[in-house]
């Protein structure tokens, strides 16, 4: 029964993570033993002891809050008395305290990789490299790349898979770019992408997402919690195999006969538990909120690669003024003017870096043009340059080359600001205000929906695509250990680009999101699971033996100090560095828990 299987999740999900921390203080444990530091207490659990049984110098307990675990050692805490026996942890050598701190992060490394190795050998789903959606104007839009297309090769690794092309693309070095291997037609070809930072997910990414199977993933609802696909029957993990009595294969054949069904009811066939089932939906009629303007300017944002616009010499920047000797206010201009032209080459007068060069372009055909415009795409400003004819923007009196400045009394920067408030306004009335060369204009305005261009909408979204990694015990070392490797590499080079501000601190996640990981991956299975469990290990590892009060490298670093200074740091200084270091780690929860919350409400 379903709700079973939710709590066997949940439970996996406790004893696996408070396995990580139990094995952390199993290592301090261990080696406080063998060099002869009596542990007063060793529980497994946190808060009250539900048992306990003492056996020998140690107390064992089992408490309460299973989440990990703890050691008690003697002579630990600086502000107990000491007696300077020989079994007290302060009467110890620094080399051998210093073992003793890193017995835990040693542990939690051998559990990680023995975890990676495991999980090879059960069987880990990952996303495949298959491209889906492509981002006009992105580099991966800009090199050629094209829905279909299967990255086979990035930076010299071979046979990545999404989750390698996220964190590579994200923390690669915008000077060199990346070297991708793209599989294409059973041909490969190289290119090199230069990522492009990303302000509102905070990260680098070159524009694309992962290609999509016909598996529901989720089941979402629209106003007043009207949801056809779920009132129709449809079910996560169902596999829509033909719409219509049509057979589908792709995602783009389900879209295209959904976006024309609204208000018409749709036959769908679904495989559920290896059995085809028929059933019936009814689109929900999806329409958006608009003013009816575009703001597309007449600079580019990107010349697509090997591209007629390219070869002519168009590039990235570049701000066209004229088409044919005639100004032009945006990038509608340029397409009318493009489209209405004869036979005769297209002239254009092109401004780049302050210079002004004339530029012909042969389009003979309307074809041409079409594949000429296709290979652009221009930067979205805030000056208006073309006006829906009956909507609200064109009411008020906005005109071509007029400048937005502001909506409900709140400057706007950007575009995409300008377009989700709109789009998120539900149609509520707001104010905007805007510039024509030095007049000031203000005006009510409320967005409109778009009736016209509304498509149908089921509610679902699909399953990426996955490949599921398993090998025998050679390969599930080799492959464990390289993920392992990799991982280091990347919590290295994240926590770099959180200190070099090419991450923002938005990503960062806490004990929610760590829960919610851990239970996604139970419920894929328990190879995905372990892998899981075995990347919280190793970053559990690193994190620890960082230089930070509080934290095992922390202590570490005051006993580097002591063995320099020949004395232990005083009792007022290691004091002092405690509080902060708690402060910081306390921050850092607040913070990481809000983001958390943050990700909770906006799902």
């Amino acid at each position: 029964m379903p709700y079973v299987n939710v709590s066997t999740n949940v439970i996996l999900v406790i004893v696996g993570i408070g396995l990580l921390i139990f094995v952390h203080e199993l290592g301090h444990f261990l080696m406080a033993k063998k060099i002869g530091v009596r542990v007063l207490a060793f529980s497994l659990g946190f808060g009250p002891a539900i048992f306990k049984k003492q056996w020998g110098e140690t107390e064992y307990r089992l408490s309460l809050f299973p989440l990990g675990g703890y050691v008690k050692l003697a002579g630990e805490n600086p502000e107990e008395e000491k007696t300077g026996s020989h079994w007290e942890f302060s009467a110890k050598s620094v080399g051998q305290r210093a073992s003793v701190l890193v017995a835990g992060v040693a542990l939690n490394a051998v559990l990680a990789f023995v975890a990676f190795i495991v999980a090879f050998r059960i069987g880990v789903p990952f996303i495949t490299s298959e491209v889906g959606q492509v981002a006009p104007g992105w580099p991966a839009w800009e090199a050629g790349i094209q829905r279909g297309d299967k990255i086979v090769e990035i930076d010299g690794d071979n046979d990545p898979d999404f989750e390698d092309l996220f964190t590579i693309v994200a923390l690669s070095d915008p000077s060199t770019g990346v070297n991708l291997g793209v599989e294409r037609d059973a041909k490969i070809f190289n290119v090199n992408v230069t990522p492009k930072y990303d302000a509102e997910h905070g990260i680098q990414r070159i524009g694309i997402m992962p290609a999509t199977s016909l598996e529901i993933d989720k089941i979402f609802a629209f106003e007043n919690n009207y949801s056809p696909a779920r009132d129709a029957g449809i079910q996560v993990k169902d596999t829509i195999v033909a719409v219509n009595g049509k057979r589908i294969s792709t995602e783009d054949e389900f879209r295209e006969a959904e976006g024309m069904s609204f208000g018409k009811e749709m036959a769908l066939t679904v495989l559920r538990d290896n059995k085809e089932v028929e059933l019936k939906v009814t689109p929900y009629k999806s329409t958006r909120w608009m003013l009816g303007l575009s703001c597309a300017t007449a600079i580019l944002d990107g010349v697509k690669n090997n591209s007629l616009a390219s070869k002519a010499g168009f590039r990235k920047g570049d701000e066209i003024v004229e088409v044919n000797s005639t100004p032009v206010t945006g990038f509608a201009d340029i397409r009318r003017m493009i489209i209405d032209s004869g036979k005769e080459p297209c002239i254009f007068t092109v401004k780049r870096n302050d210079a002004v060069t004339l530029v012909s372009v042969p389009l003979d055909n309307e074809k041409e043009k079409e594949s000429f415009l296709d290979g652009l795409t221009p930067f979205y400003g805030l000056k208006v340059d073309s006006l829906v004819e009956g909507y609200p923007a064109e009411k008020i009196g906005l005109k071509p080359g007029d400048h937005i400045t502001s909506l409900n009394e709140k400057e706007i920067k950007d575009w995409n600001t300008l377009l989700q408030i709109v789009m998120m306004s539900q149609g509520k009335p707001m104010v905007i205000e805007w510039m024509r060369g030095n007049e000031r204009f203000v005006s009510p305005v409320e967005p409109q929906k778009d009736e016209k261009n509304a498509v149908g909408n089921i509610g679902v979204k699909f399953r990426e695509k996955t490949v599921i990694k398993q090998y025998g015990l050679f390969g599930s070392c080799v492959v464990g250990t390289k993920k392992a490797i990799i991982n280091v590499q990347r919590l290295y080079l994240t926590i770099k680009g959180f200190f070099s501000q090419r991450l923002s601190t938005k990503n960062v996640g806490g004990f929610i999101l760590i829960a919610q990981a851990s239970y996604e991956s139970a419920k894929v299975g328990y190879g995905k699971l372990v892998y899981f469990l075995g990347i919280l290990s190793l970053q559990l590892a690193l994190l620890n033996i960082l230089p930070v009060p509080v934290l095992d490298g922390g202590h570490l670093l005051f006993l580097a100090i002591e063995r320099i200074k020949g004395s232990p740091v005083s009792q007022r200084t290691l004091s002092i560095a405690q509080y902060i270091g708690f402060g910081l780690i306390i921050t850092l929860v607040i913070y990481a828990t809000r983001n958390d919350i943050m990700r909770l409400l906006t799902l």
